[in-house]
This record gives structure tokens, sequence and C-alpha cells, in this order.
């Protein structure tokens, strides 16, 4: 399971390339390509099980959720929502009032940078015109979703990257997004690094990482303290997330604190957890899967299987459609061919999970 021939491969590239990756410094990676985004599954019904949801954007803005049986999604054409998440609008999940049920956010970023929520009532969601902020996320920033007060309402974060990598929260009231100019730090996931979210020391409270890809591949983490992230130069992992991998974050050992995934896809299409220890991720060449996400299909997580433990889905789009799901034993993910629905996110609808970097 240790992939000790690909390390010695990545050292001679390193070596080779010469690229010196500082820590905090911007990182050597490939600009966004799909949106520069990663999402997380939602529990819509409220069942304790993590189901799918796919946005068509563009005019039309229809969303379609399928339910998870524990075995399966069930459901096609079941619309949740006629309008929502328009043109090129960033759609992300999270349980934004605190009542056990995912909603949906949408962010229009650029000059407007305004914030939509439709809450889920467990068959559908409702609200269209619904501003929950109207000026958070602009530009290019990257928005994200966690409950980093840890009070049971999922809050929003933006991160500018770049030269300033700041980063701004927006606290869920359960009505409102509340803050415009609170910043939680001022400087993290600089450049074009990938910032994700999780509890990772178990506390009850979202926190956030980065990773630097490329050939450094280095994971930072800094904690929430309820009112701020604490720590810039906090590595948990130095060798994660290689290249041009896509990282990811769930609780795939089901004890409480969130680890972080990586899927190579292409045509190796392998699948590495390292876990969190509540002050580092622990192991390199763990591979929990050497067949999943293959190609350019879109790798997401959630528990939908509702054990506690995370599992990875895998959405193939285009005119197949179809999803797949490896569920989580604790210590590696079972299943290739597994396939949990045959016609869901068709051709270049935007999943959750989903990440499209």
């Amino acid at each position: 399971m240790f992939r000790t021939n690909r390390l010695i491969a990545l050292a001679a590239a390193a070596a080779v390339s010469m690229i010196v990756q500082i820590p905090g410094t911007p990182a050597a990676a490939t600009p966004p390509a799909g949106g520069g985004f990663s999402g997380v599954a939602g529990d819509f019904n409220g069942d304790g099980r993590d189901d799918i949801v796919t946005f068509t954007r563009g005019s039309s803005a229809d969303v379609y959720v399928a339910l998870s049986t524990g075995s399966s999604f069930s459901g096609t054409g079941v619309k949740w929502h006629d309008y929502f998440a328009a043109g090129t609008e960033t759609p992300l999940v999270g349980d934004f009032n605190g009542d056990g049920r995912d909603d949906i956010a949408t962010f229009t970023r650029g000059s407007a940078a305004d914030v939509y929520v439709a809450l889920s009532t467990g068959h559908s969601f409702v609200g269209t015109g619904v501003k929950w902020h109207d000026y958070f996320a602009a530009g290019t920033e990257i928005p994200a979703v966690g409950d980093f007060n840890g009070d049971g309402r999922d809050d929003i974060a933006t991160f500018t990257r770049g030269s300033s990598a700041d980063v701004y929260v927006a606290l869920s009231t359960g009505h409102s997004f509340v803050g415009t100019g609170v910043k939680w730090h001022d400087y993290f996931a600089a450049g074009t690094e990938i910032p994700a979210v999780g509890d990772f020391n178990g506390d009850g409270r979202d926190d956030i990482a980065t990773f630097t890809r490329g050939s450094s591949a280095d994971v930072y983490v800094a904690l929430s303290t309820g009112s701020s992230f604490s720590g810039t130069g906090w590595k948990w992992h130095d060798l994660f997330a290689v290249g041009t991998e896509l990282p990811s974050v769930g609780d795939f050992n089901g004890d409480g604190r969130d680890d972080i995934v990586t899927f190579t896809r292409g045509s190796a299409a392998d699948v590495f957890v390292a876990l969190s220890t509540g002050s580092s991720f622990s192991g390199t060449g763990w591979k929990w899967h050497d067949y999943f996400a293959a190609g350019t299909e879109i790798p997401g997580t959630g528990d939908f299987t509702g054990d506690g433990r995370t599992d990875i889905a895998t959405f193939t789009r285009g005119s197949a459609a179809d999803v797949y799901v490896a569920r989580s034993t604790g210590s590696a993910f079972s299943g290739t061919g597994w396939k949990w629905h045959n016609f869901f996110a068709v051709n270049s609808e935007i999943p959750q999970p989903g990440i499209l970097w």
C-alpha cells in the first residue's frame, strides 16, 4: 500500500525542475480550470445519510437532488429548485439555519458579490431571491462553507489567495450571514494554492487547510478559535496532493477528526488518504483505492451510508452521467464498480459533492 516508487519518481522530478517552495509563499500550480472550488455532500432530508445534488446553471438554473438509500441514490428527475445558481455562479452546500437539513447557497462573485440561500424543506429548496449577504467573495475569490464558531449553523468563508492571501468569514444568524470585512486570517492559501475546510482537531469548530500541490505538495492548517484562524506556517503534511492531484476532506475513519484525501485521476486513478492525529496528518503513501475517479471524472466525499465514516463518489458526467461510490471501511475504500446512479449530473452540470480545479 506504500507508493515507494512514486515517491522516488517525484523526488527525481523535483530535483530536475529545481523548484523550491518556501512555506507561506505562492505555490507553483496550474490555474483553476472548472470553477476553482471544492464542495462536500449534503444531507438534504436530514436522515443521517448524505445525498447528491446537481446544478444545471446557465439560463435554466435548475437544481436536482437524488437521495441516498444507503446503497444507491434514488431519483433522476426530482427537481428541488427551478432557478438557483444561474449563469456561472458558484453553488455550495451547508446547513445554514441549523435544522439538521443541508441547504444550498450560491455566490455571484464578480463585482456584485451577492450570496443567496435556499433552505431545504426535506423535499425541496425554498427561496430564489433570498439574499443572505450583499458583498462577499468578490471578483475571483474562492468561497467555502463551514461551521467556524461551532454553533451548529454553517457559515461562509472566502479566500482572496494571490499575494494578499486574506481569509474573511461571515457568520450565519440562521437567516443571514453577518460580516463583510471580518478578517479571520491575513496570510493563508497564497498564490494558486487550494484551500479546504474541515474540523481537523475534532473540537466542533471547522478549520482551514491549504494544499500547495506542485512538486513541494505541502499541507498547512490554521485552527479556528471561534473568532479567527490561528497559525500561518503550521505544516501538517510535507508530501500530499502532488502535481495537479485533486485534494479533499472527510472523516474517513470515523474518529471525529477530519482527514485529507487526494485523487490522482488520469489512467492511474489512485486514491490516497492521510489521517488526522489532531496536530498533523499521518501517512503519505497509504493508498485506500487503486482505481477510482479515472480520467477527468469529478470526485467528491460524503457519508452516503450514514455509518459515521466518509465515503468517496465520482461523477462521470457527459452523456453517460454515471455516479459510483466506494465505501470507507476505516482503512480503505471498498468497491470500484458500484454504480449508485446511472443518470445524474449530465454533461457540464456542477455536482456536489465535487472537486473542480
